[in-house]
């Protein structure tokens, strides 16, 4: 679950090519990051938990048929799975697991929740019995006093949100994004002339670089966090956009790479927990977010506009 959003990108419906081509020649390594996971030393789940499911499961379960779509669709590319079990991992080991096996692309699942509303109500009144002292000096003295004071009562309502988000690294947190990309000198092998590669992080034409590649990165995250939207919505999903937040998200700003978060759902929303436990509601998000992949791929690797989707629902 992710919260503290303070930015929103309008999804837009139409890419043009760029200069995406000058950053990522191809996506040979894709890295799928299940949210949370099993903590099988204390017995508990990680995560946000509904009232039939919790989070790490749902991450797993549509991770895992995203990974066969994407071994399916794409044979020659690499598509790793940074939690391939059901226990969890820590999100610094899973970041280093992206940036070891150079990725190209680094998707991380997740769900969402939000706490019931509280509604406090007023419902009538009742009288009370109590001591007060009246008058002033040897006067002063202590008399029964009936009054009246209104009664409340504490309601819980179920909270209405519902829909999908796409988080990006926060734009606020590039220097924290320049330094894993500076630990991860040779992300330059990417270039289309390795020959020009300069690893010396200390010079200044390395970390101007960087910049770029921090610049670009944010870009080309916002793109496919702008296509995974798009896609939800084909499926009459309601989309809250694409987001960043005051607090950075780990997995996001420590990976040397394009990275998004996506958030499937409200599992604190009954219909849409009971769509994300549905092995219909699985298969057709972890499809749709293929697709975005694709479209991605696709504009990354020809720079070819994309043609528009219809956004259906809104």
């Amino acid at each position: 679950m992710i919260s503290l959003v303070i930015l929103s990108f309008t999804v837009k419906k139409n890419y043009t090519s760029a200069s995406t081509n000058s950053f990522t020649k191809t996506i040979n390594t894709i890295v799928i990051d299940a949210g949370h996971g099993f903590r099988c030393e204390n017995g508990c789940r990680h995560g946000s938990t509904g009232e039939n499911i919790t989070e790490d499961q749902v991450s797993y379960e549509v991770s895992k048929r995203i990974v066969a779509e994407l071994k399916k669709k794409y044979p020659s590319v690499k598509i790793i799975e940074s939690r391939p079990t059901p226990f969890f991992v820590e999100n610094r080991a899973r970041a280093e697991f992206a940036n070891k096996n150079k990725g190209d692309l680094f998707v991380s699942i997740h769900c969402n929740f939000v706490p019931k509303i509280r509604d406090v109500r007023r419902e009538g009144t009742r009288t009370e019995t109590k001591y007060v002292y009246v008058g002033k000096g040897k006067k002063r003295k202590k008399v029964k006093k009936t009054i009246t004071v209104p009664v409340y009562k504490t309601y819980y309502l179920p909270n209405p949100a519902h829909g999908t988000e796409t988080y990006v690294f926060a734009a606020h947190k590039t220097d924290d994004k320049e330094e894993i990309i500076m630990e991860n000198g040779d992300i330059f092998e990417n270039e289309k002339d390795d020959s020009t590669i300069n690893n010396n992080i200390n010079d200044p034409l390395i970390k101007q670089q960087v910049a770029l590649w921090t610049k670009q990165f944010f870009a080309n995250s916002v793109k496919l966090a702008s296509m995974m939207e798009e896609e939800f919505t084909t499926l009459g999903r309601f989309s809250r956009g694409v987001k960043q937040r005051q607090k950075g998200i780990w997995v996001l700003q420590a990976t040397a790479m394009p990275s998004i978060l996506i958030e499937l759902g409200f599992l604190s929303n009954s219909e849409e927990e009971a769509y994300l436990l549905s092995e219909p509601g699985q298969q057709q998000m972890a499809e749709s977010i293929v697709k975005a992949i694709s479209r991605y791929k696709e504009l990354v690797e020809k720079g070819a506009p994309q043609p528009p989707v219809n956004n259906g629902k809104r």
